[in-house]
């Protein structure tokens, strides 16, 4: 993704294509065989923690929307053992579901907060916003993930 602002519709699309191009990556390593092991994740192990990325936002971003301040940590140790924790539990909560499924989930989580973004005013979509940076860090962290995984051939 380019470094320049994006409006709210192209973001959008954006937003979209990232979760895409990482789901057909995750099922691409699967196929070759590619799994969780020592401290690396596999296409599962992806897959459901950015589902439960996106089921924590389709919470958090009505709370913002209503004027609410994103749950932020002061202290960046706790702010990464909480997101450590959130991880750790998607994962865990993903179990032995296909990663089909996951994939499905990963879709109608992504799907419900593009429907949730979609309604919102542009002014939710500037730079320094919420929902803006969020929405762009989406983009990135998927990006992360695809280049992370096909560095060790995972994807």
């Amino acid at each position: 993704m380019s470094e320049s602002v994006m409006s709210k519709d192209p973001l959008l699309k954006e937003f979209v294509s990232a979760y895409e191009r990482l789901i057909a990556t995750a099922l691409r390593a699967a196929q070759r065989g590619a799994i969780h092991h020592d401290e690396t994740w596999g296409p599962r192990e992806v897959v459901a923690h950015l589902a439960g990325w996106e089921i924590m936002a389709d919470v958090r971003i009505p709370h913002i929307v209503a004027g609410m301040p994103p749950a932020e940590f002061t202290d960046e140790t706790q702010g990464r053992v909480m997101n450590d924790a959130i991880n750790a539990t998607s994962v865990r909560m993903a179990g032995d579901q296909p990663l089909e499924t996951l994939c499905g989930l990963l879709r109608q989580a992504y799907g419900r907060t593009v429907e949730l973004l979609g309604p919102l005013d542009d002014s939710y979509f500037q730079p320094g916003e919420y929902v803006y940076e969020r929405t762009r860090s989406v983009v990135e962290h998927c990006q992360e993930h695809i280049d992370a995984h096909l560095a060790n051939e995972l994807c």
